[in-house]
């Protein structure tokens, strides 16, 4: 077996612990940084929608167990895909995807982070979840 110096070892220790923090960073503390920041910097985008669709999320626990929540899905070529989920029942995101006018635009209420991540998100395949969504009052 071969031997490796112990700037080598050191360097391949470090960069180990490196991609941990990492990891760690991204999947369990940037989450519950951004839900925070977002909730105390709401912020207000104007985007065309040319789709919403009612579904459902499914959440699962670390204990196995897990729920189906309804949720309206937005299309729009210049937000991406964005997900409203709070406060609805099955029969309201039914109704609120079916009154959305396609082409029209909307202003959604969302998180400021997850508005300035929004690219990020959509490379990923994530949708950032909105608050509220009413006609735009521009038009």
């Amino acid at each position: 077996m071969r031997k490796y110096s112990r700037p080598v070892q050191w360097v391949a220790s470090l960069l180990v612990l490196a991609l941990f923090a990492i990891v760690l960073f991204v999947f369990l503390i940037g989450p519950e940084i951004l839900t925070r920041y977002d909730k105390a910097h709401m912020t207000t985008i104007s985007c065309e929608v040319t789709a919403a669709y009612a579904g459902s999320a499914s959440t699962r626990s670390l204990k196995g167990g897990g729920t189906s929540l309804p949720q309206v899905e937005y299309r729009s070529p210049d937000c991406g895909n964005l997900v409203l989920s709070r406060g609805l029942t099955v029969a309201l995101a039914e109704k609120r995807a079916a009154e959305i006018v396609r082409g029209e635009r909307y202003d959604f209420r969302i998180g400021g982070g997850s508005a300035r991540l929004r690219g990020l998100f959509q490379a990923f395949g994530v949708a950032p979840d909105v608050t509220g969504v009413r006609a735009d009052g521009g038009n």
